[in-house]
């Protein structure tokens, strides 16, 4: 499994040790970058070629951008390497799926004739990487960013190993201009920061994530066999290893970039103590967030345009934004929940909320039920998020809220139960003490000890070996 395989780990090293021992600015970099392909083809060399097109076409309209002064032009120009890089993204992961709706729509109409259902491979990474291509062509278009004029660097950029495969989305603005500290070895601060984050993303993967991917897995796997109360712990499980599985391989890819003395921002910070759903997205694959906050919510026309045109472009945003997660309808309630959940609250604070009812909600008991309320809706969503169909998500839903005794119990295990008790004092911690951070060794001989202390601890630990869940995406 990537970022927990001995493989990996001698890739890791390798990198590391050549780029330390290597001094030449210009090889250094030119190193970095054949690692990273090295890296990508190791998963999916055939669609190495695909990758290497899509960054060179961008760094062209990229360039044309900055030097072209015409409006006309300069949109036709944003509007290409847009349309380009979301009808590559379209044609792999949305195809089949697109052609499976057209055969229901023409069975509804009484005809036999049906077209084909294609079963594409989709290439490793492609919704991050385009995204991350559009906001630089976007954002370069905009004027907030010069273009690069090195197509090694913004390959670098593109191809970066430590969020290639699932994030950070991070910017070309953010992440461009750092590329000038590859031209000197890591220092030791870099390299011990960025240990203590790879270990402690792996610990939150190996011992959080792993552990809750068996009750989830037991109850979403065959949800007849148990009663309500199994499967809301079942859920309750699903929502935690969602939560420690993509925030563990945040902060890992986080700690890899820090190695190489790049900073990324960080992509969680305690979602499940949110008191409204748009404070969850706030705390919630944080860049994720922001990229639809920055380039499709408000140019939709955010909150600048009226009542009726915010609701529409909270709405939209979350249903094209779960619908981005994959080609099936679960992901695209699963948006619309987040969305119209939204909307109602945004039209409750804007026409429907008085002072009695803000005095409410700053108030012990107000926090109480935002974060009820909040927790509750973001527990249903994630029930579509995690079933294979819309039919078998309502069916998991009405079981849980039926009362209903199962013909089998779940078992939770001592180590799980501990686990979940760990989690909720946590949270507790993360509520009431939001700037406490965990204890870390100042001296760097210690930082790297307790880290690989640490990592021989999880590795010892470790029982399962569940895929990372955002690998899907």
């Amino acid at each position: 499994m990537l970022f927990i395989s001995d493989e990996f780990f001698v890739f890791l090293v390798l990198v590391l040790a050549t780029m330390a021992a290597i001094r030449h600015p210009e090889v250094r970099r030119w190193l970095l970058l054949g690692f990273c392909v090295w890296f990508y083809a190791s998963w999916s060399v055939g669609f190495l070629g695909l990758l290497f097109a899509n960054i060179l076409v961008d760094y062209v309209i990229a360039l044309r951008l900055g030097a072209e002064g015409r409006p006309a032009a300069r949109r036709a120009l944003v509007t290409t390497s847009v349309v380009m890089n979301l009808g590559m993204l379209g044609f792999f992961k949305y195809l089949g799926f697109g052609a499976s709706v057209l055969n229901g729509g023409l069975t509804l109409l009484g005809t036999t004739w049906t077209v084909p259902v294609p079963h594409l491979i989709l290439p490793l990474g492609i919704s991050f990487y385009v995204f991350q291509a559009i906001s630089y062509t976007v954002d370069v278009y905009r004027g907030l960013l010069t273009p690069t004029r090195s197509l090694r660097e913004l390959a670098t950029f593109i191809m970066f190993f430590p969020h290639l495969v699932s994030g950070p989305i991070v910017r070309a603005a953010e992440i461009l201009p750092q590329l000038e500290r590859l031209k000197e070895p890591s220092t030791l601060d870099d390299l011990m920061a960025g240990a203590r984050d790879f270990v402690l993303g792996f610990g939150r993967k190996v011992i959080f994530a792993d552990q809750f991917a068996l009750l989830a897995d037991a109850t979403f796997n065959a949800p007849g066999r148990y009663g309500s109360f199994d499967l809301g712990v079942g859920l309750l499980a699903y929502a935690l290893q969602i939560y420690f599985d993509f925030s563990g391989y945040s902060q890992m890819a986080v700690g890899l970039a820090r190695m190489f003395g790049i900073h990324f921002p960080d992509n969680f910070d305690t979602p499940y103590i949110a008191r409204s759903l748009q404070e969850f997205w706030r705390r919630w694959h944080i860049s994720l967030s922001r990229f639809l906050r920055d380039y499709l919510y408000i140019p939709l026309g955010g909150s600048r345009h009226g009542l009726g045109r915010t609701l529409f472009a909270l709405s939209a945003t979350m249903l094209i934004g779960g619908f981005w997660h994959g080609a099936n309808w679960t992901f695209v309630v699963w948006g619309a929940i987040h969305g119209f959940g939204q909307a109602i609250a945004y039209l409750y604070r804007e026409r429907i909320q008085t002072p009695a009812h803000t005095r409410f909600w700053a108030s012990p008991a107000g926090n109480f039920t935002g974060w009820a309320l909040t927790l509750a809706t973001v527990g249903v969503a994630w029930i579509f998020f995690r079933a294979p169909t819309v039919g078998a998500s309502w069916a998991y839903l009405t079981r849980l809220a039926s009362g209903t005794v199962g013909t089998d119990t779940l078992l939770v295990t001592p180590t799980q139960a501990g686990l979940f008790a760990v989690v909720v004092a946590l949270h507790l911690v993360a509520y009431f003490r939001p700037t406490l951070t965990v204890p870390w060794p100042r001296a760097a001989f210690a930082q790297g000890a307790l880290a690989g202390i640490a990592y021989i601890a999880f590795v010892a630990f470790k029982q399962a070996d569940a895929p990372f869940i955002y690998f899907n995406f």
